[in-house]
């Protein structure tokens, strides 16, 4: 755990101290000693009350973590470089330790030397993330790279940060929500530390949700991210909703109990149930295994006075076999959107939901509903349609609406065109032509995303089952 200093104030005076005692070490240079006076202003010529970050510009010079130029600017729109933040996040931690080892580009004379150094040491900065050795300290930080140390630099002061980054890093079903993670554009290795980053509000998309992980930022975004990552180092994991969904979905493939109202069904009266079994089983004149097999399937896990009987972790990836025979399907993650209320929440929300403002539309609002988006893989028996298996499948475990085009187009996610596997395309001006879709084919496997509904109000379970007896029941415990 990292330990801050005693006082706001100490902190502040030391920060302050170190900026007017030492040489200016937030611009990039050519050479390692060439250094610019200190700067002890608060405020700057080029950054006037009317920028949108004039307060976090202020804030964070008053405490010291960054500096002006002789020339009295701050340069909002410049790009931020490896030594220069180094030396931002140097200084916001503050300690005393040094790495021994360094990189050949960077001499003990450098100016972001012992910044670098106290990075290496803390573990924000990691050698093996830089080739040869050379750490190119004027070389412009990267998105990823920034998501990268700031998640390792909270990593150090709570180890539990570190667990969250493990478990996105190890697991085959994180997904985090960029359109790079199915488009690409972003180093894989990157993904757990821009999770970490997205699910504690650190950084965030653009208006066209794109991360751009190789995009880089400028002096004045830091000086706002400056600020959350101070407040965010003051609170756990367990404080970000969004992070905790992001882990539950790394461990489980779902967010369910993260984000909504249901819990995992739990075996009560398990004495009445084995009785009512052996009953059964006698008329049959089987044994109590044999009727269990027969009915539950060979998998079936028997029911324990107050254990859970199952949830979607259980029964990812197993195959189940529809009733209508049209299909194998297996689930593969259950992602769940809050749209109970007048706006979406969740930190999928950005990647499935998408709302036309119809009332009519299936995308709606404000009516205590949960927008539940699975992805599944299904192997046809025949050519089919995702209608044909939604009305095949028991218990809704095959969705029946496709994903909105929009969200498909955004973040490259795929799924059915149309759930009746046709749909009419203009050939020309008011010309249009009937088209089959053939994206359910007999034999063909695929991955798909596809959209439901669950309501909070009706009591109705979340439930199913694989072809070998393995349940998920989910219930809203009144």
């Amino acid at each position: 755990m990292l330990h801050r200093k005693s006082t706001k104030n100490n902190l502040m005076i030391k920060a302050l101290a170190a900026s007017v005692m030492t040489a200016a070490m937030v611009i990039p240079v050519a050479t390692d000693n060439a250094q610019a006076a200190p700067v002890t202003k608060t405020t700057f010529k080029d950054v006037p009350k009317s920028h949108w970050a004039y307060e976090s510009i202020k804030q964070v010079a008053e405490k010291g973590l960054v500096t002006g130029y002789e020339d009295g600017t701050y340069k909002p729109s410049a790009q931020v470089t490896r030594a220069e933040f180094a030396t931002f996040l140097a200084r916001v931690f503050d300690r005393n330790e040094r790495a021994t080892v360094s990189f050949n580009d960077v001499s003990n004379t450098h100016w972001a030397h012992e910044a670098i150094q106290e990075g290496l040491a803390l573990g924000f900065i990691k050698a093996e993330d830089f080739s040869k050795n050379k750490f190119e300290p004027n070389k412009p930080m990267t998105r990823g790279e920034m998501s990268r140390w700031l998640a390792n630099g909270l990593a150090h002061a709570n180890a539990d940060y570190g667990k969250a980054i493990e478990e996105m890093a190890n697991s085959n079903l994180t997904l985090i929500p960029i359109p790079e993670f199915y488009k690409g554009g972003v180093d894989k290795k990157d993904l757990p530390y821009i999770g970490v980053a997205l699910g504690t509000g650190l950084l965030s998309g653009y208006e066209d949700f794109t991360f751009k992980p190789n995009g880089n930022t400028t002096r004045a975004e830091v000086a706002t991210i400056l600020i959350r990552y101070m407040d965010t180092l003051k609170k756990v994991p367990s404080d970000f909703i969004g992070l905790q969904e992001l882990r539950e979905v790394a461990n489980t493939g779902t967010n369910i109990l993260t984000l909504t109202n249901f819990e995992k069904r739990r075996y009560s009266d398990t004495a009445s149930w084995y009785r009512s079994t052996e009953k059964s089983a006698k008329k049959l004149n089987m044994s109590v295994e044999e009727y269990i097999n027969m009915v539950y399937g060979e998998a079936f896990k028997l029911p324990v006075e107050g254990e859970a009987v199952g949830g979607f972790e259980d029964v990812l990836g197993k195959p189940y076999t529809l009733n209508n025979k049209r299909a194998v399907n297996t689930i593969e993650r259950v992602i769940f959107v809050d749209t109970r209320g007048s706006q979406a929440k969740g930190i999928y929300k950005d990647m499935f939901f998408y709302t036309d403002q119809n009332p009519n539309s299936f995308n709606i609002l404000n009516r205590n509903l949960y927008h539940v988006y699975s992805e599944y893989t299904t192997t046809p028996s025949q050519n089919t349609t995702l209608s044909s298996m939604y009305n095949g499948s028991v218990m809704g475990q095959v969705s029946s609406q496709v994903v909105n085009k929009v969200k498909v187009e955004q973040f490259g996610i795929t799924s059915p065109r149309t759930t009746d596997g046709w749909y009419y395309e203009e050939v020309e001006k008011g010309v249009f032509k009937k088209i089959t879709n053939d994206f359910f084919t007999k034999g063909k496997t695929v991955r798909y995303w596809a959209e439901q509904i669950e309501s909070e109000t009706t009591n109705d379970p979340i439930s199913g089952r694989t072809d070998d007896g393995i349940r998920y029941y989910y219930e809203i415990i009144k």
